[in-house]
Protein backbone atom coordinates (compact mmCIF):
# COMPACT_ATOMS: atom_id res chain seq x y z
CA UNK A 1 0.00 0.00 0.00
CA UNK A 2 1.62 3.17 -0.84
CA UNK A 3 1.41 6.95 1.16
CA UNK A 4 -1.98 7.91 -0.46
CA UNK A 5 -3.92 4.72 0.75
CA UNK A 6 -2.42 5.33 4.28
CA UNK A 7 -3.84 8.88 4.11
CA UNK A 8 -7.10 7.84 3.06
CA UNK A 9 -7.28 5.49 6.09
CA UNK A 10 -6.44 7.88 8.70
CA UNK A 11 -8.84 9.55 10.97
CA UNK A 12 -8.36 12.83 13.09
CA UNK A 13 -10.14 12.39 16.73
CA UNK A 14 -10.38 14.64 19.64
CA UNK A 15 -12.20 13.60 22.63
CA UNK A 16 -13.78 15.91 25.33
CA UNK A 17 -11.12 14.61 27.58
CA UNK A 18 -7.79 14.17 28.40
CA UNK A 19 -6.24 10.98 26.53
CA UNK A 20 -4.05 9.10 29.41
CA UNK A 21 -2.78 6.22 27.15
CA UNK A 22 -3.85 4.90 23.31
CA UNK A 23 -5.50 1.77 25.26
CA UNK A 24 -8.79 4.52 26.13
CA UNK A 25 -8.44 5.27 21.92
CA UNK A 26 -8.32 1.85 21.14
CA UNK A 27 -11.48 1.23 23.53
CA UNK A 28 -13.70 3.20 21.13
CA UNK A 29 -13.59 1.06 17.60
CA UNK A 30 -12.54 -2.33 17.74
CA UNK A 31 -11.09 -1.78 13.66
CA UNK A 32 -8.47 0.76 15.23
CA UNK A 33 -4.99 -0.67 14.10
CA UNK A 34 -3.06 2.49 15.43
CA UNK A 35 -2.95 5.33 17.24
CA UNK A 36 -0.64 8.41 17.11
CA UNK A 37 -0.75 10.73 19.84
CA UNK A 38 1.04 13.61 20.38
CA UNK A 39 4.01 14.38 22.84
CA UNK A 40 1.88 16.73 24.91
CA UNK A 41 0.50 15.50 28.69
CA UNK A 42 -2.33 17.67 28.22
CA UNK A 43 -3.35 15.93 24.72
CA UNK A 44 -7.18 15.35 23.82
CA UNK A 45 -6.45 14.20 20.03
CA UNK A 46 -5.13 12.10 17.91
CA UNK A 47 -4.58 9.98 14.84
CA UNK A 48 -5.63 6.55 14.40
CA UNK A 49 -5.25 4.11 11.53
CA UNK A 50 -7.37 1.73 10.13
CA UNK A 51 -6.56 -1.53 7.61
CA UNK A 52 -8.76 -0.52 4.69
CA UNK A 53 -10.45 3.06 3.65
CA UNK A 54 -14.06 1.00 3.93
CA UNK A 55 -13.52 0.27 7.57
CA UNK A 56 -12.16 4.10 8.28
CA UNK A 57 -15.18 5.40 6.51
CA UNK A 58 -17.38 2.98 8.45
CA UNK A 59 -15.97 3.77 11.63
CA UNK A 60 -15.86 7.61 10.80
CA UNK A 61 -19.76 7.48 11.24
CA UNK A 62 -19.46 5.51 14.05
CA UNK A 63 -17.63 7.48 16.61
CA UNK A 64 -19.67 10.34 15.22
CA UNK A 65 -22.36 8.92 17.28
CA UNK A 66 -20.41 7.84 20.47
CA UNK A 67 -20.13 10.17 23.73
CA UNK A 68 -17.94 10.21 26.02
CA UNK A 69 -19.09 12.55 29.61
CA UNK A 70 -22.20 13.35 27.84
CA UNK A 71 -20.06 15.44 24.83
CA UNK A 72 -19.47 14.21 21.49
CA UNK A 73 -16.07 12.95 20.19
CA UNK A 74 -14.91 15.21 16.97
CA UNK A 75 -14.51 13.16 14.25
CA UNK A 76 -12.49 13.87 10.84
CA UNK A 77 -11.04 12.41 7.62
CA UNK A 78 -7.23 13.16 8.30
CA UNK A 79 -5.34 14.06 5.00
CA UNK A 80 -1.37 14.38 3.66
CA UNK A 81 0.65 17.41 5.02
CA UNK A 82 0.75 18.72 8.43
CA UNK A 83 -0.55 22.04 10.77
CA UNK A 84 -3.86 23.54 9.81
CA UNK A 85 -3.75 21.54 6.88
CA UNK A 86 -3.91 18.47 8.10
CA UNK A 87 -7.59 18.39 8.93
CA UNK A 88 -10.02 18.59 6.15
CA UNK A 89 -12.48 21.27 7.49
CA UNK A 90 -16.51 21.17 6.33
CA UNK A 91 -16.40 25.21 6.61
CA UNK A 92 -14.74 27.18 3.65
CA UNK A 93 -11.53 29.13 4.51
CA UNK A 94 -12.99 32.51 4.71
CA UNK A 95 -15.86 31.69 6.85
CA UNK A 96 -13.21 30.15 9.09
CA UNK A 97 -11.15 33.66 9.03
CA UNK A 98 -14.37 36.00 9.31
CA UNK A 99 -14.55 34.34 13.04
Amino acid sequence: MGIESEVDRRLYIRLPVKIEDEFVVRDLHPDIVQVKLPRQKSRRWCIVLFDSKEKCQAACACLKKKKINKKKIIVKPFKKGGGEDSVKSSKPLVKLLKK
